[in-house]
């Protein structure tokens, strides 16, 4: 099964706000959806920001890739561009894309309950839980450690 997070920005660049959302008495997530049967991570990354937050956006790249065996729960994230990740199809796929916020416009609420804009260095500040809490660990020192160009986005 693939599964898709949006990682909406704001404004292009390392310093636009990423959206976090909040289901109520739930953690902070991405906006997230499965990927439907011939549907690119693109089409599914505008797709779950209308569905679920009415927002149109531009999908940019494909920031990570995470694999869970279902028989372990075992999960791992694999930075893109490494092509050491497992291959394994009976894993479950979780894509997160980046994404910028096409008419900087707001979310609305029906899906989540809540929303906060949170610049790229602050997200180690929120809990997450889940994939979401897994990607987090391997993404906020990558973005904070500087361990990646600054350039994620066009």
């Amino acid at each position: 099964m693939q599964y898709i997070s949006v990682l909406i920005q704001h404004h292009a660049g390392p310093t636009g706000n990423v959206l976090i959302c909040k289901k109520a008495g739930g953690p902070w997530q991405f906006p997230c959806d499965r990927i439907r049967t011939m549907e690119s991570g693109e089409e599914a990354a505008e797709r779950v920001a209308w569905e679920q937050l009415q927002m149109k956006v531009t999908p940019g790249k494909l920031t990570m890739v995470g694999h869970k065996r279902p028989k372990d729960g075992v999960a791992e994230h694999i930075a893109c561009g490494n092509i050491t990740h497992n291959t394994d199809t009976k894993c479950d796929y979780h894509c997160y894309y980046e994404a910028v916020n096409k008419f900087q416009t707001e979310p609305v609420s029906g899906t989540y309950d809540e929303f906060a804009w949170v610049h790229p260095s602050e997200l180690g500040r929120y809990e997450f839980s889940g994939d979401d809490g897994n990607f987090m660990a391997k993404y906020d020192p990558w973005v904070n450690g500087r361990m990646i160009p600054d350039v994620r986005m066009y």
